[in-house]
């Protein structure tokens, strides 16, 4: 109810009532102290600093009881229920963290510029042996080369130019906590001698990782900033680089799971990253009244895998390291069997009939299976992404748009030549594959009920590319000059129309999702927005 208190309905369905009540309490504490120093000696030597101590702790009970079988809906409380497949389960958390951090930043006369900054971080989620606190420190260089002299003589038409660089040590603790303690759980399935009796007790239910500790990352950044022609034109980029070590996972690959235990994370997994970024701007006046501005970003950045739980793999092109994260074994796609002819002269899965997926034989052998798979390194997070904004000014009337866009991203259509549970996408059923379509590009549709062996053979036909542009934002808008409207209250009066997400270009031509969400399934589409409104500042 409104009020909080629970209440039983009649089942539409025909069972008896149930009722669950659940209780959760959490606590919540956090400590901060900041000391700052600034400093000018001579008009040339800046210095400022900082030391700062922060805490975090959390701490949370819960509990959930169940009970169905109520002989009426007018009491609605647990002790009316009645005794059978009655449950009641509690929880308890406890999470913390304490932070020691500083940072001391130097610059002389706006040439040379210096910053180190250290932390040192320490976490309930592992334990003092294994490494409970860690270090992380970062240093940051500059130089402004365009103050100096030679500079100034020289390169006239370049306003503005630093070159800086930086290399900083990053840690992360994001597991669940306490994994360096055997952990046990309650039960009452225990059975002892031949009675066949059921007997309550605690079982181990986890293999502790007394090791356990930070997840580091280095990262390597070195770029420029510039500004040219009279400081209108803006062009900065950046390159980054960046190596993961002791990255948290769980090693299921090396313990087979007849074992019927959770493992633990361990510190095992390398990722390496690389990638740049860029930025041109260009802002200028037509005329007194009509000034405008253009910015663009584009960034791209792509991962490989060093390291990590990979089963010993006998065939070299099945090795998912060396690849990006999300890389999977497929096989690779040939076409579509347009009639038993072909199916009878191309090596093929058992079962293969007309309209099926022709599947590569990859090592020759006249036989489809494992062997043939392939690294399938196209994932759904996007190696480059893009922005350009513009901006457009004339006496009172402003103008602006934001397009944003990413690419080299993809995304599995999975289910989509299944005709059940209402997953049997329209651009399949058009293209699909049918006695009168010998030479269609998609395959034969199946009843999702009936075996079949797509399951067992997934293939990059099922991938569509997500590469996209939107327009994300146009705003048009009007200041109302103070002569009409002589409120000294009053201070400014806009009126502005504005849509959102109006317009969507992409590449993939089967037209189905939209790109901007990872997956297919249950994502309702950003919706266009048209909006009319008016903005008062008041004095």
């Amino acid at each position: 109810s409104q009020d909080g208190s629970a209440f039983l309905i009649p089942s539409s369905d025909g069972y008896d009532p149930q009722l669950t009540n659940t209780y959760n309490h959490t606590n919540a504490k956090t400590f901060h102290a900041r000391v700052n120093y600034d400093k000018t000696i001579n008009e040339a030597h800046n210095i400022s600093a900082f030391i700062a101590y922060e805490s975090n702790e959390t701490n949370g009970t819960g509990m959930t009881a169940f009970r169905r079988y109520f002989n009426s809906t007018q009491l609605p409380y647990l002790f009316a229920g009645g005794d059978d497949l009655k449950n009641n389960s509690e929880y308890v958390t406890l999470d913390a963290r304490v932070n020691y951090f500083g940072r001391l930043s130097y610059n002389y006369n706006q040439k040379y510029l210096l910053q180190v900054a250290f932390r040192r971080d320490g976490s309930l989620r592992f334990s003092e042996e294994s490494g409970r606190w860690g270090n992380f420190p970062s240093v940051l260089a500059g130089w402004v080369v365009s103050n100096e002299d030679f500079w100034q003589d020289k390169v006239k038409f370049i306003d503005y130019f630093k070159l800086k660089a930086s290399w900083g040590k990053m840690g992360n603790d994001a597991v669940p906590p306490f994994q360096y303690l055997a952990a046990y759980a309650y039960g009452t399935g225990s059975v002892f001698g031949s009675s066949g009796t059921y007997y309550p007790g605690l079982f181990q239910s986890n293999a502790p990782n007394p090791m356990i500790t930070w997840e580091v990352a280095n990262v390597y950044n070195a770029g420029f900033e510039s500004q040219l022609l009279n400081r209108r034109l803006t062009f900065n980029a950046e390159f980054f680089f960046q190596r993961r070590n002791n990255i948290l996972i769980k090693r299921n690959a090396s313990v087979p799971a007849f074992a019927g235990i959770v493992l633990p994370d361990q510190n095992f997994g390398i990722v390496e990253s690389k990638g740049f970024e860029a930025e041109l701007g260009y802002a200028g006046n037509i005329s007194k009244d009509f000034s405008y501005s253009v910015n663009g970003n584009v960034a791209f950045a792509r991962n490989r895998i060093i390291q990590f739980d990979e089963p010993q793999v006998q065939i070299p092109w099945q090795r998912l390291t060396g690849h990006p994260i999300g890389s999977e074994l497929l096989y690779e796609s040939a076409g579509i069997f347009r009639d038993l002819d072909q199916i009878n002269k191309t090596a093929h899965v058992p079962g293969a009939i007309p309209g099926d997926v022709i599947i590569k034989d990859q090592n020759g052998d006249n036989v489809i299976n494992e062997a043939d798979r392939i690294v399938y390194a196209k994932t759904a997070n996007p190696e480059i992404t893009y922005g350009v904004s513009v901006n457009l000014r004339y006496k009172g009337f402003a103008l602006s748009a934001l397009v944003n866009g990413a690419g080299s991203a993809w995304v599995r259509m999975l289910g989509s030549q299944q005709g059940s549970a209402g997953d049997y996408y329209q651009f399949h059923a058009d293209g699909r594959w049918t006695p009168d379509n010998v030479n269609a590009t998609k395959p034969r549709a199946y009843d999702g009920f009936t075996t079949y062996w797509r399951g067992k053979y997934p293939t990059d036909l099922e991938y569509q590319d997500q590469n996209y542009a939107r327009l994300k934002n146009v705003q048009l808008s009007y200041s109302i000059p103070r002569s009409v409207f002589r409120l000294d209250m009053i201070r400014d009066i806009q009126v502005y129309v504005q849509g959102q997400n109006l317009f969507l270009l992409y590449s993939s031509k089967d037209r189905i999702w939209d790109p901007e969400f990872s997956g297919v399934r249950d994502n309702y589409p950003l919706m266009r927005v048209l909006s009319l409104g008016a903005r008062i500042a008041f004095q």
